[in-house]
This record gives C-alpha cells, sequence and structure tokens, in this order.
C-alpha cells in the first residue's frame, strides 16, 4: 500500500497533515492506547494516491528558508498587562497583535471549556488571551490546516504557533510558500498525552469537587516568572502550586511522560523551519543583567528574512537586546538534541486506564513531595529575593 499505513507508529508526532491532505478522506485520526492520536487508513476508501505517504514529513524532508546567520535577541513586551499575562517576554502578543491589526488572523494552541488543548483561530485582539501561555500537552490542531490555507488563498495575513512538528504539517500541507503567512515555532521539550492530563484534571477536580474553569501552566501572580501553576475552580477555589509540587507537571520537567518520537525529534536543533522561534531566556540575568526582568524575558530567534522584517515593524511595542545563539541554547537545550529517553518511559502508560489517579503518580510517576519544596514554596518571593541578595553579597 502506497500510503502512511508505512510510517511506523512510533515515529509519527500527531499533526494530523495526512488526515487533511488526503483527497478522498480516507484517514481517521484515532487515539492509542497512550492517548495519543494517530492516522487509521481506511483501506475501502484509499486510493493509493501516496500524497500522505509522499508529504509526510516525518518521512520527507521539509525545505526551510533559514538565514545564513540567523539573529537573536533578549526581548520583552513593553505591555505590561500583556508581559504579565504571557509565559515569558510576551513576544508572542506583539506579533499576534502587529498581524490582527492589519486585519489578519492568529492561530495557536488554547484550552476549551472540557480543558483540552487544541489549535484554534483568532481574528480579534479580545480572544488573543486564549493563545497565551503555555500549555503542556500535546496540542490538536483539528481543522486548522485546511483553515489556514482558506485565509491565505482569500490573501489575509496569517500567524500560525506552534511545536516545530506541527509546523512541519501545515507546511507539508500547503505544498508552497506563501508570503503572507508568518510561522512561529516554540523550543519544545516533548509533548505529554492528553489523556494523562485529561487523568489528571478530574482528579483535581474530584479533590476539589468542583470543576476547573482555568488552568495556567505559568502564572506569575505569586512568584513572578518560572514554572508555578495556578488552577482556578468553578465553585471559586483557586490553588497555586510550583513544579515541583505537582505530579503531572513534575513529570513533564523530568522528560518521562513524552510522545515516543519526541525522544528522536529531528527538529531538536538549530535549523528550524519557522520564520521565528521563540523560547524562555533562562539565566538572561547573568548574561544582561541590566535587561532582566521578573516579569520575564523571550529569547527570540529570526530564521528568515519575512521573520526579521515582521520584527522591524514591532519594534516600537517590545524593548530588544542582541544576544549570543550559544547563551540562549544553553538553558535551552532542546536547540542542539531531543529529551533524554530513561527506562521509566517503558511504563510510563502501562495500567493509565486501571489505576487511580492518585495510585498512578506513585507507581508510574514515582511522585513524592519533598519537604524542601514545601518549605520553600511558603517562603513569599521578596524574602526569596533579600535571601539571595545576601548570598550574593
Amino acid at each position: 500500500m502506497n500510503n502512511i499505513s508505512k510510517l511506523d507508529k512510533n515515529n509519527c508526532t500527531g499533526c494530523r497533515m495526512c488526515e487533511k491532505i488526503c483527497p478522498v478522506n480516507a484517514i481517521n485520526m484515532i487515539e492509542n492506547e497512550e492517548g495519543f492520536i494517530e492516522p487509521k487508513i481506511d483501506e475501502k476508501l484509499c486510493v493509493n494516491c501516496g500524497l500522505c505517504y509522499n508529504k509526510c514529513p516525518q518521512i520527507n524532508k521539509i525545505e526551510n528558508y533559514r538565514m545564513d546567520n540567523v539573529e537573536t535577541y533578549a526581548a520583552k513586551n513593553v505591555n505590561y498587562k500583556e508581559l504579565k499575562e504571557s509565559s515569558s517576554g510576551g513576544i508572542f502578543s506583539a506579533l499576534s497583535n502587529f498581524i490582527l491589526d492589519k486585519n489578519g488572523v492568529v492561530y495557536g494552541c488554547a484550552f476549551n471549556n472540557e480543558l483540552v488543548a487544541e489549535h484554534i483561530r483568532v481574528d480579534n485582539k479580545e480572544n488573543l488571551y486564549k493563545l497565551r501561555g503555555s500549555k503542556y500537552v500535546q496540542s490538536n490542531t483539528q481543522n486548522t490546516f485546511v483553515e489556514v490555507k482558506e485565509d491565505l488563498l482569500k490573501d489575509k495575513y496569517v500567524l500560525y504557533s506552534g511545536t516545530p512538528c506541527q509546523i512541519a504539517g501545515l507546511k507539508a500541507y500547503l505544498e508552497k510558500e506563501y508570503e503572507k503567512l508568518i510561522t512561529v515555532d516554540l523550543v519544545c521539550h516533548g509533548v505529554p498525552s492528553p489523556k494523562l492530563f485529561r487523568k489528571y484534571k478530574e482528579n483535581l477536580e474530584k479533590r476539589y469537587n468542583s470543576q476547573i474553569k482555568n488552568y495556567e501552566f505559568r502564572n506569575k501572580e505569586k512568584n513572578g516568572w518560572g514554572l508555578n501553576a495556578k488552577i482556578t475552580f468553578k465553585n471559586g477555589k483557586i490553588i497555586y502550586c510550583p513544579v515541583n509540587l505537582d505530579s503531572y507537571y513534575k513529570s513533564f520537567l523530568k522528560s518521562i511522560n513524552y510522545r515516543e518520537v519526541c525522544y528522536k525529534c529531528k527538529y531538536s536543533n538549530i535549523k528550524r523551519i519557522s520564520d521565528i522561534t521563540l523560547a524562555d531566556y533562562w539565566g538572561v540575568e547573568n548574561v544582561h543583567p541590566d535587561f532582566y526582568d521578573e516579569m520575564g524575558v523571550s529569547a527570540i530567534i529570526i530564521n528568515t528574512l519575512k521573520g526579521k522584517n515582521i520584527l522591524f515593524e514591532i519594534e516600537n511595542t517590545i524593548l530588544l537586546k542582541n544576544t549570543d545563539l550559544l547563551k540562549i541554547i544553553e538553558r535551552n537545550r532542546n536547540l542542539e538534541n531531543s529529551s533524554i529517553r530513561i527506562s521509566q518511559r517503558n511504563h510510563i502508560y502501562n495500567e493509565i486506564d486501571t489505576l487511580s489517579y492518585k495510585k498512578y503518580e506513585k507507581k508510574k510517576l514515582y511522585f513524592k513531595k519533598n519537604i524542601k519544596d514545601i518549605i520553600k514554596n511558603l517562603i513569599p518571593l521578596k524574602v526569596k529575593k533579600k535571601l539571595k541578595q545576601i548570598i550574593k553579597s
């Protein structure tokens, strides 16, 4: 058979390109036992045209138009509200505002009402908040590749943000470059299973006897820029939780719950395929102490002339500082290598359907709260800063 069934399922990223490019709708995306979506072919409908196989970015090389000399910056949004509501420096918001001001549209990841991560289309600034913030779970691109093409054929400006493999899927689907398409990828560690996040969410709702209204992985209210979640329940209850005190969050940072393909990611290098790459500029206080901001600083890698031009267009809405690419890579190792797969991944999703989450986090995630982390979380941010200053002096 000349179709996507030739692809080893462990190499599938779940981008949905094959499903959307199929001319006879012979491909459906189904959830596998781990909770990741993968293509299933209806052989009765398949006409063996080979489009899905010949365009799959995991099988075929995706052409990029990267400049010979990339430009790299530390950056932050001058709009304090947008900076505070963003994961790091708020650059995605600045880019999005520019596109929307040109009557364009923005695509990115949002949580729906059921707390499922999915890509959506936004055509106004009022709804842009849905796309802000990190979502540490695999996003479903839904029908957005098709919608992007429709918008481009209407001569609209389009900004599409996502993981590198999602950008690769979009470009493979479009089959050619469009001048008004701007792509933004993230420095990605890997993506956990939506099934695992769903199980985790249901446990929280049971524990607090209320549905979750809003979930933020990177909230800045309590401790500024960092890895601190804020969970808001419909009954009014709000909890703040740092990464080390949360089983799901901690397992994500330990790289034990990713999709199999993430451990051999073909995009974990500096040869990016998007116009602009965004990341947290971790360690910026040591590289550019005068530029550090407790509300966050982004690292920007400009990969194409198109990306360079749009950055020039938004210069009045952001602060920029030239920086060294190697300094960005130091704390963003996925710009050089894939996340390391450890043996715990062999069984991480075993019994996910049978164990309660409480048992699952102990037996599979090996989660246990550390007394030092608990005490550390009780210390106010101002006190922590004071202690750091004392230690430095």
